[in-house]
């Protein structure tokens, strides 16, 4: 099968390094697989590493033709011409301004696409305006043939908002776990990044962002040193929000800022405990990752959350403004840690049944499969 993957710029996010490991599994697979990524990017940044075939277009995200006509001439002629020359059997929208793109080209009558987006998020957290929401429903959600929901709330909140009734599937986010094949054990770890075997390590690992809410786990971490001496919380990741918060951070005696990092293994294995705080998740990939080093997550309950941390099993779910909640149950796993090493490996178990990536690689094969011939009938 020829597949072409839509993506927005090769920055280095969760959702970019998903399709990416996807692709080389189709690959290794047999399939003819291609990235295009509509704009180049923040050149200087943390970027996905392309493969043979895989195009960058030399656009910008914040061009005036984005807001109107919503697409650029100049770059909707350049995705036509790849479509044209490789004539893929489906092409694979990776979320966000791809979906636009996918439908300009469809609805331009001069390719013949079958167009599947990934679901990422929660549309209704994204795009709640109603003119922009009206678009969508009505221009761009249409064009498409079949949709893919990371997680049950994501798919369900897409149908929702937008009236979609079109083929779809939930095929749940998961990570190539070769990556983590040389990783540091704990103790290792530990003395990398400076850090006791007996401190008391949380973790928050994401983009310094509004959605990620940093500014909730500061607070958590403020609360939690008043009667934890050794509390260490390492926050990995950088963003627009980081300067904010410079200042906190370096003064704090508990936090350890290591900023972006491409290798995440030894703070994953450095921690006792993950602290997820968003506003809105798909299907965060942190907590499986966190999961794959037996490691249990404290998560707010947003998006698909309850589909790969079950509550009181594999970690805890509190809700979002709570902060008393998320220091009620971290105090606990500290308090009780065999109760916290017993929810670590019932993550791991979980992780390993349910998110694999080969598993995840066939069933979009199967559901591409499935609205190809949908489309020919």
């Amino acid at each position: 099968m020829k597949i072409l993957i839509l993506d927005t710029s090769p920055i280095r996010r969760g959702a970019q390094v998903f399709v990416a490991d996807l692709g080389r599994r189709w690959k290794e697979m047999g399939h003819d697989v291609r990235k295009v990524y509509l704009y180049e990017g923040d050149k200087k940044g943390k970027r996905v590493s392309l493969d043979e075939g895989d195009m960058v277009m030399p656009f910008s995200a914040h061009s005036f033709f984005e807001k109107f006509p919503t697409v650029q001439p100049g770059l909707l002629k350049r995705l036509r011409e790849v479509v044209e020359e490789f004539q893929p059997d489906v092409l694979l929208l990776n979320g966000s301004r791809t979906l636009k793109y996918g439908a300009f080209l469809k609805r331009s009558g001069k390719t013949d696409l079958v167009m599947v987006s990934r679901i990422i998020d929660n549309p209704e957290y994204w795009n709640p305006k109603r003119i922009t929401k009206a678009y969508y429903k009505n221009w761009v959600i249409p064009a498409l043939d079949g949709a893919v929901g990371v997680s049950r709330a994501s798919l369900a909140a897409m149908k929702r908002h937008y009236g979609f009734t079109k083929p779809s599937r939930v095929i749940h986010r998961c990570f190539d776990e070769r990556k983590f094949m040389d990783a540091p054990r704990k103790v290792k770890a530990r003395s990398q990044l400076g850090l006791d075997i007996k401190d008391e390590v949380i973790l928050f690992l994401g983009s310094f962002s509004a959605q990620k809410r940093p500014d909730r786990f500061l607070e958590v971490v403020q609360l939690l040193s008043k009667s934890r001496p050794r509390l260490k919380a390492l926050m990995v990741g950088d963003g627009a929000l980081y300067p904010r918060y410079q200042k906190q951070l370096e003064e704090s005696p508990y936090i350890l800022h290591f900023g972006y990092q491409s290798d995440v293994s030894p703070f994953l294995s450095a921690a006792d405990i993950l602290v997820l705080t968003s506003d809105t998740e798909g299907l965060p990939g942190v907590v499986l990752e966190a999961a794959y080093f037996g490691v249990p997550a404290v998560s707010t309950l947003v998006g698909g959350i309850e589909e790969c941390l079950h509550d009181e099993v594999s970690g805890y779910l509190v809700d979002e403004d709570h902060i008393n909640q998320f220091c009620d149950k971290i105090n606990h796993l500290f308090d009780f840690p065999e109760k916290q090493k017993l929810m670590g490996i019932r993550a791991k178990n979980i992780v390993s049944e349910t998110f694999d990536l080969q598993k995840a690689a066939g069933h979009f094969i199967d559901f591409f499969t499935e609205v190809i011939n949908d489309s020919r009938q």
